[in-house]
C-alpha cells in the first residue's frame, strides 16, 4: 500500500508528513548554515516567506540539530576505528612500540643520537 500525496503532504496512516520543497529545503539550510538555533522573529518571517507554519520550521531546526549530532558521532567513531587501524601497535608502522609516529624524535627534528645521550 502507497501513501497517498496531497498537495505537499504525505498520508501515512493518521499522521500527515510535510515533504519539503527543494526551494523550502535550501532556505532552511541556508538559515541553519548560518545560525543552528532559531529566533522567534526569524522563524516567523522564514515560516512566512516559505509558506509554513512556525512551528513546520521550528521541527525542522530540531531535526536537522539531531540529523546533525548523529552525523557527528559517526563521524567520530569513523576516526576512531581510522586511528586504531593506523596505530603503531595495531599496523606495524612506527620504529618505537607505544611511540606514535608523528612524535618521533625524527619528526619533531631532533636526532635519535642526541636524545639517547640526554636520557642516560
Amino acid at each position: 500500500m502507497f501513501p497517498l500525496v496531497i498537495s505537499g503532504k504525505t498520508r501515512t496512516k493518521d499522521k500527515y508528513r510535510v515533504v519539503y520543497t527543494d526551494h523550502q529545503r535550501l532556505e532552511l539550510e541556508k538559515e541553519f548554515y548560518s545560525n543552528r538555533y532559531i529566533t522567534i522573529r526569524r522563524k516567523a518571517e522564514l515560516a512566512g516567506n516559505l509558506g509554513l507554519s512556525e512551528r513546520q520550521v521550528k521541527i525542522w531546526f530540531q531535526n536537522r540539530r539531531a540529523k546533525e549530532r548523529k552525523q557527528n558521532k559517526k563521524r567520530e567513531e569513523q576516526a576512531g576505528k581510522t586511528q586504531t587501524q593506523s596505530s603503531p601497535l595495531s599496523s606495524g608502522a612506527g620504529s618505537v612500540i607505544g611511540q606514535s609516529p608523528l612524535s618521533t624524535p625524527q619528526m619533531l627534528g631532533v636526532h635519535p643520537d642526541t636524545t639517547a645521550h640526554a636520557q642516560s
